[in-house]
């Protein structure tokens, strides 16, 4: 059996990590377009996941029209 280390195709790098956007978001930050919070106050665990999946959603689709856009003008 032959196992290769990679993927033999597809996969991505994410633009920002989780660990990165929690601790933003929680300083009252706005990492990647997310609402302020007071960082005293905290925010739900529930809130911080949407937030976080909605922006990185927004950054790689971002990321993927800039990337069409290129190899279009080339």
């Amino acid at each position: 059996m032959d196992l290769q280390p990679k993927p033999a195709r597809g996969g991505f790098l994410r633009p920002f990590g989780c660990g990165w956007f929690i601790r933003e978001y929680l300083m009252g930050n706005k990492p990647g377009g997310s609402p302020s919070i007071d960082p005293d106050a905290g925010a739900p665990q529930a809130d911080i996941f949407y937030h976080y999946k909605n922006s990185l959603r927004k950054a790689i689709a971002l990321d993927r029209a800039t990337g069409a856009e290129e190899k279009n003008a080339q």
